[in-house]
């Protein structure tokens, strides 16, 4: 997953460095001053346009920016809790009050640990791995999703600076739409995750054990 993400950032990275070498002439003409081509995809592409991505790409793999990114606006731990813990309970028809809610949220990792993941991990799940799979896959393209809306937004605080307002309008343009498809991959990874948790409690030994972690959870201080 990681890998597939870094590629797509590397890529939407060198796009989004030729737009601003198109709008901004100075910018390309510091680009260009280098006769060196590196050959991506079969197209012979001049080395400094490559060396920002390059870069780009190296640091968000580095820090992890989809994870600072889901940190910072709590994606994440949202979903975590509202579109599988809480579910998963409601699915064993255990309520969910104030109090427990807060629990479950305060020891969101661990909780996802005794239960969700215990069943649909990657490395050794219980439930169809074709599921899991197909799960992951959707949660690399949420995460390409945000990465890019990241770098067309740097891109175009970046044509803006040079009083690139053509290039800045179109660039705003796609980030709204790139903003709108990322939105509805939330609910797409929700759905997934409904009918991993459907799969999860089909099995009564599953739930009961399910059943007797919730309730250590709920009954701990």
């Amino acid at each position: 997953m990681l890998n597939k993400i870094g590629i797509f950032t590397f890529l939407s990275a060198l796009g989004l460095t030729l737009v601003v070498a198109y709008f901004v002439p100075s910018v390309a003409t510091f680009l260009n001053s280098e006769p060196t081509t590196v050959e991506i995809l079969t197209l012979k592409i001049p080395l400094l346009f490559v060396v920002p991505p390059v870069i780009i790409a190296l640091v968000a793999r580095i820090i992890r920016l989809h994870d600072k990114m889901s940190d910072l606006f709590g994606l994440r731990a949202r979903f975590d809790l509202y579109r599988i813990l809480i579910p998963l309970c409601g699915s064993l028809h255990i309520s969910v009050d104030k109090n427990f809610r807060d629990k479950l949220s305060s020891r969101r990792k661990a909780a996802m640990e005794r239960t969700y993941y215990a069943y649909a991990s990657f490395e050794d799940p219980k439930i169809s791995k074709a599921l899991v799979l197909s799960a992951i896959d959707r949660w690399t393209w949420y995460w390409v999703l945000l990465e890019s809306c990241v770098l067309l937004g740097i891109a175009g605080s970046v044509l803006l600076v040079f009083g690139a307002y053509v290039g800045d309008s179109l660039v705003l343009v796609v980030l709204i739409l790139a903003m709108l498809l990322f939105s509805t991959y939330y609910d797409a990874c929700g759905k997934l995750a409904d009918a991993q948790i459907e799969e999860i409690v089909a099995e009564p030994e599953r739930a009961t054990k399910l059943k007797a972690e919730f309730t250590q959870m709920r009954n701990n201080s």
